[in-house]
């Protein structure tokens, strides 16, 4: 958990820094701004599936050893670069690039390891490890607000020290290592072999299938509205600065955690379907009062209704996907969530700058709201979503 908190409280501060780049300090028109954003997830299409087959391979803890000490290299990097006054489009989008494959590889391996050391205790595990997630992004989030008091180097340097930190609770953490895959034929033809196995067993369970294909329409229709659209609100509905973007990307986590904590008190849902179909309803009837002509107070607290219906949507998906994932392919079979979950992101991130530069960003929110309601009123009625448990 301490190792979560560490990536994500870095991950916080890359959401807001790396979008202020972008809108505040470049000044980018609204297609630039989701061009930016898709290329931060456009790895996710072609490496997600690869750092599930690596996660089962390899030892999941040096993997992730590896990873912390790439981002945070990577991350001075970019610091030097704003320091210098060298900042352009292009150094922006390469550095995108290299955080949307680290992220590729962290996710699968961190989902393997929270099924390694949960015990039987797997639902509690997930929302545990959901709420650690957001709290640690929350923090992050505001601790980049201050980029205005400091400047954004400074700030990117403390999220690569973030990064070197989250090094202690891994170098401790006490591990079994992957099973050995048999060395028969050639690395590559085996390692396709293992995405397939990976994707058939979640196409092939009538469990599953409807459930990634939800994750992929929640990606769809939420995430470019949060990386792009919220963003551009905040800057030309609102008239904003960074300290106000941080504050919005506070706040969502912010009802994700209260969420998630809520969840624990009462022990978990029983009809986890329902609640997840429920979670993904209140997320689109959020996006849509967030495109409404609000004052920017409420504004913040749809924002965070959004989170605390995100709450429920990610800790069901994620929980019946690891009851359901088989042992020896639980790393491959996490990674195709974290597809449909991600890949989706260029997608959505490009279409949203699209729909922002041609009906404005407020009127793009409910745009992608009310596709989500038609989704979830879809599939209420014709899967057996809503009655898993």
């Amino acid at each position: 958990m301490t190792a979560i908190g560490t990536w994500y409280g870095s991950w916080g501060m890359q959401q807001v820094l790396f979008s202020w780049l972008v809108v505040g300090e470049l000044r980018e028109d609204a297609r630039w701004v989701g061009t930016a954003q898709m290329f931060l997830n456009l790895p996710s299409l072609a490496l997600l599936l690869a750092g599930g087959v690596t996660a089962d391979r390899r030892d999941r803890r040096r993997l992730l050893v590896a990873v912390h000490l790439l981002a945070a290299g990577t991350t001075l990097a970019m610091a030097q670069v704003v320091r210098s006054g060298r900042l352009r489009l292009g150094a922006l989008l390469v550095y995108a690039l290299a955080w949307g494959s680290f992220q590729s590889f962290v996710g699968p391996a961190r989902d393997a390891l929270l099924s390694d050391v949960a015990g039987g205790e797997l639902l509690r595990a997930v929302t545990t490890a959901t709420l650690v997630q957001f709290v640690a992004q929350a923090v992050g989030a505001r601790g980049a607000g201050f980029a205005e008091r400091f400047g954004s180097p400074a700030l990117l340097a403390v999220q690569a020290g973030v990064l070197v930190a989250g090094l202690v609770p891994l170098s401790r953490l006490a591990l079994l290592r992957a099973p050995r895959q048999p060395r028969t034929g050639r690395i590559k033809g085996r390692a396709l072999a293992e995405i397939r196995e990976g994707l058939q067993a979640v196409w092939q369970s009538p469990r599953l299938r409807p459930i990634v294909l939800l994750v992929a329409s929640n990606g769809l229709c939420f995430l470019g509205p949060y990386y792009v659209l919220c963003p551009l609100i905040v800057r030309d509905v609102h008239h904003g600065g960074v300290a106000d973007l941080s504050m919005v990307l506070v706040v969502f986590p912010a009802g994700t955690v209260l969420g998630s904590f809520w969840l624990l008190l009462r022990g978990g849902i029983r009809r986890k379907g329902r609640a997840l179909l429920l979670g993904l309803l209140g997320g689109g009837l959020s996006l849509v009062a967030m495109g409404l002509p609000l004052r920017f107070s409420a504004f913040l607290a749809a924002v965070f209704v959004w989170g605390l219906c995100g709450a429920v949507f990610l800790n069901m998906s994620r929980t019946l996907f690891q009851e359901s994932a088989p042992p020896p392919l639980r790393a491959r079979v996490l990674s195709v969530y974290s597809v449909a979950l991600l890949g989706v992101a260029p997608i959505s991130n490009l279409g949203s700058g699209l729909l922002a530069n041609a009906l404005g960003p407020a009127l793009g929110c409910v745009v992608c709201g009310l596709i989500m309601v038609g989704v979830i009123a879809f599939a209420w009625w014709r899967t057996e979503v809503r009655t898993m448990s």
